[in-house]
């Protein structure tokens, strides 16, 4: 079964007018985040992934959805690369399916600045919706798929969940002036032998295997880094 679809819907060469959400009614949606916090979520956003472009409102099907999915401006994190997240996902109340501490959360997805969204807003719209379907919020080390077929013109068939360490170290966690915390999870393209080594060999080992070799993450034709 091929979990991900090529949503046309959602691309910006075939918009459909209620799929895409302009930047002054993003950052709308910032304020009814973060109320009165002196910085805004919107803002430190903005700080980190540059300047918001548009977003996306509907699925596939045209039914609204109760987040968004953000697009931002290219150069960020690196020169070549371009930030998408969701927006509005911490508004639901998840939990940690280890410790049953409830976790507010935002995912995050790194692309190539000369892929073009393709289906980038369906993956996260259906990683979300996985999250508020179950309840349990995504957590380091966790794997999504294999689904077959991910990305265009890629083997990338699932999902790993790190935190974002192409960013700086306070783009981890965003804290509101009440306290209360929101997390960023980063969601990187991976291919179904590696999915496997984490299932076999836990996160921990994949991710020294990560600091190892190196690979470029946002590279959705790169190799698989075990055999």
């Amino acid at each position: 079964m091929k979990f991900y679809q090529k949503l046309t819907q959602l691309k910006i060469l075939g918009k459909t007018r209620n799929s895409l959400l302009n930047k002054r009614a993003v950052k709308r949606k910032y304020d009814h985040i973060t109320g009165d916090d002196c910085m805004g979520f919107g803002e430190f956003l903005e700080q980190h992934l540059g300047e918001i472009q548009y977003g996306f409102t509907h699925d596939e099907n045209g039914d609204r959805l109760t987040f968004q999915i953000v697009k931002y401006g290219e150069g960020l994190p690196f020169e070549g690369a371009v930030t998408y997240t969701t927006l509005g996902l911490s508004n639901e109340v998840l939990h940690s399916r280890q410790s049953g501490k409830n976790i507010r959360q935002e995912l995050v997805f790194v692309a190539p600045s000369n892929y073009s969204d393709r289906n980038i807003p369906g993956i996260l719209q259906r990683v979300a919706s996985m999250a508020i379907s179950s309840r349990h919020a995504w957590l380091r080390g966790d794997v999504i798929g294999p689904y077959g077929t991910m990305l265009v013109d890629s083997e990338m068939e699932g999902l790993y969940v790190a935190p974002p360490v192409y960013f700086p170290d306070d783009f981890a966690t965003y804290t509101e002036e009440n306290g209360k915390q929101i997390v960023l999870a980063w969601l990187i393209p991976v291919t179904p032998s590696e999915i496997h080594f984490v299932n076999q060999n836990g996160w921990e080992r994949f991710e020294d295997l990560l600091e190892t070799t190196n690979p470029d993450l946002i590279d959705f034709n790169r190799k698989s880094i075990v055999s």
